[in-house]
């Protein structure tokens, strides 16, 4: 009983809110500590079927354990043990590790995966144009920028091409090599403001303009396409280099065609001929891929259109050669649930995921009521110096600092949290082109900063789910720690009075009477029977596997076991008689069994039987204990309120 009732109690989730316990009726009492009937029944139906141990789902047992399991954790407290270093070490610890998954929107989280999938699904091509202005640049600047790019837009939408208007204003590099074009792109693949405004633009139009971390742009769609799963291929490749013209490597790679044609395989040509010495090796076979995965759009479209395994094109001519393609096999778009943890990894990587930071941050602020104070941001604008950005600010004789910034229920932060804050940030190199824009990006950080810390701080108070976790978390550490110390550590530090534990009981670990055995399995019945005409002969078994299993094979299978009386399967027809054969026959496999040798029933030697018997000893320690708890601490069951649970539960 000792491992179980223990795991049995670990998983268990205890507690409801004080308040709420307060007005129930108290099912029993340990000294002056009242247990509810809402907890109760609480970790009774978590558990009851998880539960085999039929006992373990009477009312009347199940009580018993839970009485036991109150009774370690209060004699843990007794003993001091919840106020031990390593513990608290621990339990903060796993706090920290846990908080994580609360202290974020799962909603947003959920809604930006499932919105990453469907845009997985499809491809954009698109051309942009880009006004670059820096992240904290002054208002100036960004009205000036934004400026630009409406004009950029308004001359297109006035019918100047998007090609002209591009190459005169954008400010992306490449725009010189590639008209504003950037080719297709799915999700992922660009900035996630810069995906969205292109998902959510239709094919001809031109997007509102729209800010990343580069700048403004704006974004015209150009075409869209679902996407259409991967493929894998193998290619034979002539190379057009200095050494041979586009003219050469077109006539080897028609000889080539010839010689598929013929019959030749599409392997040998590849790893005889092929020119990508990456993949002629291993007959011509590329990696899997998807569209827009290689630099060619002309092999991927060709890859594409084979329909059938095994099909093989024309020859086509790309920058890099001449190429024919075999078709290996193809690979539909893998479903959401497939995709789902590589989704969500992404998206927790992904510049989308302050999305769900800022969600989160705006849920908080309506939680505590906290609303931006516009007072404060102006005081600070009109009051910081400028040599703030070169030598910080010295805000020690501010008088205006203790005022109230804002308040998260009893907390009060002031002016001069903020302002320290704001000048460590300037410290470590917080770059900003004026103070308006300091104090506004500074404000932000802080607010957000502050909310997720309280949050975090007062989480068990605030969230009940993660109270829970954390309770449950607590008491089986609690838990591991006594009974390790008052019962398991027993069997290893008093190796006497296990030793003795096990004389006084040796009766307990008697083996019944055993079998040793000889198995020869096979699936062709004319070799057992051979097997069993050999053994009739007693001719030795090394001799008798020679005999069956000539010229290195193995159609015979031999094994020596011991089969206990009362443990082990014994087959129907099993006769405890030296040299008695008998044959199974099961699913078309064949099995002999002799008896070689029959064993007396006798009492296991303290080594063999040693787990058990470190497993009886504690539960031996267990039990003792427990009764010395229960004398140590009064218990009082509210016969009334158990009854009520019994009706209630149907039991």
């Amino acid at each position: 009983m000792r491992k179980k009732s223990l795991i049995f109690f670990l998983g268990v989730i205890f507690y409801t809110l004080a308040s709420a316990q307060q007005q129930e009726e108290v099912l029993l009492t340990i000294d002056q500590s009242s247990v509810y009937i809402s907890e109760f029944k609480k970790v009774y139906l978590k558990n009851i079927d998880l539960v085999k141990d039929d006992t373990q789902k009477n009312i009347d047992e199940y009580l018993d354990l839970f009485i036991n399991y109150k009774l370690k954790l209060k004699e843990a407290k007794s003993l001091g043990l919840d106020k031990k270093g390593t513990y608290l070490k621990e339990l903060e610890g796993y706090k920290k590790q846990l908080a994580k998954g609360y202290l974020t929107d799962t909603k947003t989280s959920e809604a930006l995966i499932r919105e990453a999938y469907e845009r997985s699904l499809e491809r954009i091509h698109a051309s942009h144009i880009l006004i670059a202005v820096q992240p904290n640049s002054s208002a100036q600047d960004t009205v000036v920028a934004y400026q630009k790019i409406l004009e950029a837009r308004n001359k297109i939408l006035g019918g100047t091409p998007f090609e002209t208007v591009a190459k005169a204003y954008s400010q992306d590099p490449s725009v010189v090599k590639n008209n504003g074009d950037l080719g297709w792109f799915s999700v992922f693949r660009m900035v996630y403001p810069f995906e969205d405004a292109a998902y959510k633009t239709n094919i001809g139009e031109v997007s509102k303009p729209f800010r990343t971390q580069f700048g403004y742009h704006i974004v015209k769609v150009n075409n869209r396409e679902k996407k259409l799963g991967e493929v894998t291929v193998a290619h034979i490749m002539i190379a057009i280099n200095t050494s041979r013209t586009a003219e050469k490597a077109e006539e080897r790679i028609k000889e080539i065609e010839q010689q598929l044609k013929q019959g030749v395989s599409f392997a040998s040509l590849a790893k005889q001929y092929s020119e990508d010495p990456s993949t002629a090796v291993d007959g011509g076979k590329i990696r899997r891929f998807g569209q827009g995965a290689l630099n060619s759009e002309k092999f991927e479209k060709t890859a594409f259109s084979l329909q059938e395994k095994g099909e093989v094109s024309s020859p086509i001519q790309t920058k890099y050669g001449w190429h024919i393609i075999k078709l290996i096999d193809k690979h539909p778009l893998l479903t959401f649930e497939e995709q789902k943890n590589k989704l969500t990894n992404r998206v927790e990587k992904d510049s989308r995921s302050k999305l769900v930071t800022t969600s989160f941050i705006n849920s908080l602020k309506e939680k505590y009521a906290v609303t931006k104070n516009e007072k404060a941001i102006a005081y600070f604008t009109k009051t910081i110096p400028d040599s703030i950005f070169n030598k910080g600010w010295d805000f020690s004789k501010e008088k205006e600092l203790e005022k109230e910034l804002f308040s998260i229920k009893k907390e009060t932060y002031t002016y001069k949290h903020f302002a320290a804050f704001l000048n460590d940030k300037i410290l470590r190199g917080q770059n900003h082109t004026d103070i308006a824009t300091l104090v506004e990006g500074m404000y932000s950080q802080f607010e957000s900063a502050t909310l997720l810390q309280y949050y975090e701080k007062h989480l068990e108070e605030d969230n009940a789910d993660f109270a829970d976790v954390v309770r449950e978390y607590r008491d089986g550490l609690l838990l591991f720690d006594l009974m390790e110390s008052k019962i398991w550590n027993a069997s290893k530090t008093d190796s006497i009075g296990l030793q003795q534990f096990y004389e006084v009981r040796k009766a307990r670990y008697a083996q019944n009477e055993s079998y040793r055995v000889i198995k020869v399995s096979s699936a062709k019945r004319d070799a057992i029977d051979k097997v069993k005409e050999l053994l009739k002969s007693q001719i030795p078994i090394e001799e008798i596997k020679k005999e069956v299993n000539g010229n290195n094979s193995a159609s015979v299978i031999f094994s020596e076991e011991e089969l206990i009386k009362g443990e082990d399967k014994l087959p129907k027809g099993f006769s405890a008689e030296i040299g008695k054969t008998i044959i199974v026959e099961e699913e078309n496999f064949i099995t002999l069994i002799m008896i070689k040798e029959i064993l007396p029933s006798r009492i296991k030697k303290f080594e063999e039987t040693k787990g058990e018997v470190i497993n009886d000893f504690q539960e031996s320690i267990e039990s003792k204990w427990l009764d010395e708890l229960r004398a140590k601490y009064t218990v009082k069951v509210n016969k009334k309120a158990l009854k009520k649970i019994k009706k209630e539960l149907s039991i």
